[in-house]
């Protein structure tokens, strides 16, 4: 947000991607059968789906959350929906193995 120069935004973006990671790893690694955080509620998957949007909008690389998106996509609730496709459609690419 407040970053004075490149090195300090890359400081802050590297902190925020540990942090989601570390969102996104289930408590003793127990994640569904889509490989998403069971523990995550809509409004905290979405959050984080949505910050990982951003920071790869401000060219960073993101390789990881692909199955939080998918769990999005599939879900019965437009909001979740609606941010899962919007993800997916910038975040995965047209040759990911995800997609098939």
């Amino acid at each position: 947000r407040n970053a004075k120069s490149k090195e300090e935004e890359t400081r802050r973006v590297d902190r925020e991607l540990a942090n989601i990671r570390k969102k996104f790893t289930a408590p003793g690694n127990k994640l569904s059968e889509d490989g998403s955080n069971p523990a995550l509620s809509s409004y905290q998957r979405k959050k984080y789906v949505w910050k990982l949007v951003y920071i790869h909008v401000l060219g960073y690389d993101v390789d990881f959350g692909h199955p939080e998106v998918l769990a999005l996509v599939r879900s019965a609730k437009y909001s979740e929906k609606h941010v899962g496709y919007a993800a997916l459609s910038l975040l995965l690419r047209g040759d990911d193995p995800m997609i098939n």
